[in-house]
């Protein structure tokens, strides 16, 4: 097995680079790489449901949805994500262990009495340090996971958590539990100190670095620009949900169709139908940037659109 220590500077160059990679790899690899800030949820979850999508923005955290399921994880420059990149037995396809302890024992050796949880999950001291992912496919199998090492715990709970309204969907739901960063256990210095140390287990173990890796950034952009960069694959995605909230004063029930469109929309101003408001929902997507832009052309009220988006999302 080949080990890539391999990071872009953008979230989206991540993802992009882990489904252009997947697709194109010819020797087993282990890829070990930080993810600035972000929360990314699970491909087959309602992204809105997952996250405080008012906090993101407001911390400047972007939402994107990866290609593997599970559930909504928050990145940073104190999480350390590994991704393996195998080839599979199509008859035991979904096997977590054969990668997942190979993590488990570089920690131990490190210090970390580290244990897998039946949900393959790392835990230490009852709290949970790695959540993890697999995406399958021809043979292939990406399995990714995080090591929570020295992460703003503060800003994972705030963007992670959603405070207010009500999903019902079939979308996959997210399992939390207690969290806790590794070097609260024990300091093995900064995020990159820690990064080189895991290396040298990996090294140690015969994995060899994988030092060229030919990566036409063409097709990395294209992957960004057709999907990443895209609300209709970040949150359009989704399974259909309907959504209500009562927030200052005002109250909603969206329906929303797969793919975003808002189907069905009731929305009341002090216990007061507003047809107005309803007429500009309807055939529009449940997107952010979408409804900001289709609110301030069609609603006249500065102070009715921002209550008006704290209600919606």
């Amino acid at each position: 097995m080949r080990l890539l220590d391999h990071s872009y500077s953008t979230a989206k160059e991540n993802l992009a680079f882990e489904e252009w990679y997947f697709q194109h790899f010819e020797e087993e690899t282990l890829r070990i790489w930080i993810n600035p800030s972000s929360v990314i949820s699970g491909k087959h979850q309602n992204v809105l449901a997952e996250c405080n999508l008012h906090a993101c923005l407001d911390l400047s955290v972007p939402v994107l949805r990866r290609i593997s399921g599970g559930g909504t994880v928050y990145h940073d420059s104190g999480n350390v994500n590994f991704s393996f990149f195998r080839f599979v037995d199509r008859k035991k396809m979904i096997d977590y262990d054969r990668s997942l302890i190979l993590i488990q024992d570089a920690l131990r050796e490190l210090g970390f009495p580290v244990e897998m949880s039946e949900r393959h999950d790392l835990f230490l001291d009852e709290t949970k340090i790695s959540g993890n992912a697999q995406h399958l496919r021809s043979g292939r199998v990406l399995h990714h996971g995080t090591i929570l090492y020295d992460s703003n715990l503060n800003d994972l709970r705030s963007t992670i958590k959603r405070n207010n309204g009500t999903f019902i969907d079939k979308g996959v739901k997210s399992v939390r539990s207690p969290i806790s960063n590794l070097r609260a256990f024990k300091d093995l210095g900064n995020t990159d100190q820690f990064k080189s140390q895991m290396i040298e287990r990996f090294l140690s173990k015969d994995l060899k670095i994988l030092n060229e890796i030919k990566v036409p950034l063409s097709e990395i952009e294209d992957l960004i620009q057709t999907k990443y960069n895209l609300e209709s694959w970040n949150y359009g995605y989704s399974p259909a949900y309907e959504f209500s909230n009562e927030k200052g004063g005002w109250s909603c029930v969206l329906k929303v169709a797969r793919g975003g469109e808002i189907i069905k929309a009731e929305v009341n101003e002090n216990d007061v139908r507003n047809y107005e408001v309803e007429k500009v929902l309807l055939g529009k997507t449940h997107f952010y940037q979408e409804l900001t832009r289709h609110l301030k052309t069609s609603i006249d009220n500065p102070n009715k659109e921002v209550a008006l988006l704290q209600l919606l999302f």
